[in-house]
């Protein structure tokens, strides 16, 4: 007996605890299941009600219609408006207002048809009103205690409304059955939210099942990007947040050498470092291939966010394969200051780890992107000495035409390249302030959505005049020409 008891309660608080996740978990599906089987009830109840009026009509002796038969008509028609206007695409209820609509909406028709009950037919037995009380947990997902709150008022009101109306001998039958209809309608609730909550749960386990990689354990492509879109869809447009991406460096030689089982290892290995190292509600994903993504919701600070990169970068070389050799990943990362959409951030974050590639692997490129507005004319990304602006010799005589954005370094350049993307007409570039291996010309002519980006670079001697020419810019002008020749040239790059 006292394990059946133990039981009894381990399986109740199993499904108690069950029911709570479901509602948890799955509020939105439980919203749509509000709101459909609303519009459902508003259908059938018409339906129904009609044929039922005509049917008592010709079958039930003395029935006539009485002024409370007609109530249910406005009710129907306010409800098929409000129904109409939820179905719209761009309408969206939160939680809160889904519970009003439809709670307002019981109400009503549950009184209307205790009214049915009580005032249109005072001398019989209540049918309906039983009835409804006993079916109200199939048609609406509600939590227990609201079930029980909902159901005692409703019998209340009844009680009072028929008190007034019916001889006593049949008012103390009727809330025999209406007692009876709520002790039914309380079991078949906590049965219904137990099958409702295993289903629901279900269904997300499954969907989250395949919106995983069954490699790496992380998001598949699909569901990375439907994250993240959702993510900027729901966010605040001033709420920052961090992009990186991860590339691994070499995987070709890696599957190539050690072969495909070794790659897949060392992608399982990455796919559970990104898990371990990054906060439970960032969002990780594999992109494709060897290229991890992951988004950091409300990150700001680049020195945590370059720290992170760095200790990824550590840890990927702690993998050990058997070949005694270190593994490497070169990431981009971008702080988006905000006002951004997904996409755009995305492919900041893919420039970012081509600079990181472009400079040696194993590096990381870290850009913090202002909220800028689209700029009004065409735009001129200029290299120049911050001291001394006749060095891009630019400023001055082309901001009528073009929007010049004057930076002091070959990253700060990039990074504005990469944000004035679909608004870039020209790259100007003091060679002074490029170093050797001129990775801003390199970048540029590599880059294939920059290849079309004709750059004019500003030489002060011969040896930067040679290396200009030999990074493969456009056009190169020595620091001392007039300024009609920098504008003819300038004319001239544009129009190619």
């Amino acid at each position: 007996m006292f394990k059946f008891v133990d039981l009894y309660k381990r399986t109740q608080h199993n499904e108690n605890a069950q029911i709570r996740t479901y509602f948890a978990e799955c509020i939105e599906n439980i919203n749509k299941s509000n709101l459909y089987m609303m519009r459902k009830v508003c259908m059938y109840t018409a339906i129904i009600y009609l044929l039922l009026l005509i049917l008592a009509y010709f079958v039930v002796p003395s029935f006539s219609i009485n002024k409370v038969h007609f109530l249910i008509v406005p009710l129907l028609v306010i409800y098929y408006v409000i129904n109409t206007h939820i179905r719209k695409p761009s309408v969206t209820l939160s939680t809160h207002m889904t519970g009003v609509v439809c709670g307002i909406f019981y109400f009503s028709l549950v009184t209307i048809i205790m009214l049915f009950d009580a005032v249109a037919v005072p001398d019989r037995p209540a049918v309906w009103t039983p009835l409804v009380i006993a079916l109200f947990p199939m048609v609406y997902i509600d939590k227990m205690y609201k079930y029980g709150m909902e159901e005692l008022i409703a019998i209340i009101i009844y009680a009072i409304i028929a008190f007034f109306n019916k001889e006593p001998e049949l008012y103390t039958r009727e809330l025999y059955m209406l007692v009876a209809a709520y002790v039914l309608s309380m079991l078949s609730a906590h049965i219904i939210l137990v099958m409702r909550s295993r289903e629901g749960l279900a269904m997300i386990e499954l969907k989250e099942l395949s919106s995983l990689d069954k490699l790496t354990h992380v998001l598949n492509k699909d569901a990375l990007m439907q994250r993240m879109e959702s993510h900027y869809e729901h966010k605040k447009p001033e709420e920052s947040c961090a992009m990186l991406m991860i590339d691994l460096d070499n995987f070709k030689d890696v599957n190539d050498n050690l072969g495909h089982d070794s790659g897949d290892r060392l992608l399982e290995r990455v796919g559970q470092l990104l898990i371990d190292n990054f906060r439970a509600y960032d969002i990780i994903g594999r992109y494709g291939g060897d290229e991890f993504v992951v988004l950091m919701p409300k990150m700001n600070d680049m020195t945590i966010l370059e720290m992170r990169c760095r200790t990824l970068q550590m840890f990927m070389t702690d993998i050990n394969l058997g070949n005694g050799q270190p593994f490497t990943a070169s990431i981009g990362a971008i702080i988006d200051g905000g006002n951004h959409t997904c996409n755009e951030i995305f492919r900041m974050a893919d420039d970012a780890l081509y600079k990181s590639k472009l400079t040696g692997k194993s590096r990381c490129t870290a850009w913090n992107i202002e909220c800028i507005e689209n700029p009004s004319k065409p735009v001129i990304i200029a290299l120049t000495d911050e001291n001394n602006d006749k060095a891009i010799g630019l400023c001055g005589i082309l901001s009528d035409e073009f929007e010049i954005v004057k930076t002091h370094n070959e990253d700060e350049a990039l990074r504005y390249i990469s944000q004035y993307h679909e608004h870039l007409e020209l790259v100007a570039v003091n060679m002074s302030l490029v170093d050797e291996s001129g990775i801003i010309i390199k970048y540029l002519k590599k880059r294939e959505s920059f290849m079309h980006v004709p750059i004019l670079a500003v030489a002060s001697s011969p040896e930067e005049n040679f290396q200009a020419k030999e990074l493969g810019s456009d056009e190169v002008i020595m620091i001392d020409s007039e300024d009609e020749l920098y504008k003819e040239t300038v004319n001239k790059l544009i129009r190619m």
